[in-house]
Order: structure tokens, then C-alpha cells, then sequence
């Protein structure tokens, strides 16, 4: 069966829905599948990141870094021994 065969079946099943929670629980999934964004990466956290944010976060990193925002490794070592 192809995609415009299963959407046609899938709408004439759905106007037969006479319960309003229900419709609205197949509103809700739609809008978050929609709105769903690409994961990329997570956090150490387990928290997850979309690629938007990754980038966000990559570029804060690097201007960071151009304002010598950072602990060289030697500080870093010293730090923790």
C-alpha cells in the first residue's frame, strides 16, 4: 500500500472518532512529531541536544576560547593532583 493510499484510509478511520479526548490526543502526538527536532548529541546528563542547540553551543565555545576563556591542560592537571 503505498503513503497516499495509507493517509487516505488513515482520514476516513479518523472521521469516525466520536470521542473529542481522543482527537485531541492525536492533535497533541501530531503537533510534537512536527515540532520534533533532529537529535544530535546529549548531554553528560543524558539530557538531549537538537542540532540547533549543538550549535549554539559550539560557537559560544569557540568565542570563549578566542577570549581566552580556558584552563590549559597543565592548569588543569595542577588542579586535580
Amino acid at each position: 500500500m503505498d503513503l497516499a493510499t495509507r493517509k487516505n484510509k488513515f482520514i476516513e478511520e479518523f472521521e469516525k472518532i466520536k470521542d473529542a479526548r481522543l482527537v485531541e490526543r492525536f492533535e497533541s502526538f501530531l503537533q510534537k512529531e512536527l515540532n520534533r527536532k533532529e537529535i544530535v548529541a546529549y548531554t553528560i546528563n543524558g539530557d538531549s541536544i537538537s542540532k540547533e542547540e549543538y550549535r549554539g553551543r559550539n560557537s559560544k565555545a569557540v568565542e570563549s576560547y578566542k577570549n581566552g576563556l580556558f584552563k590549559s591542560q597543565e592548569e588543569l592537571l595542577e588542579k586535580y593532583q
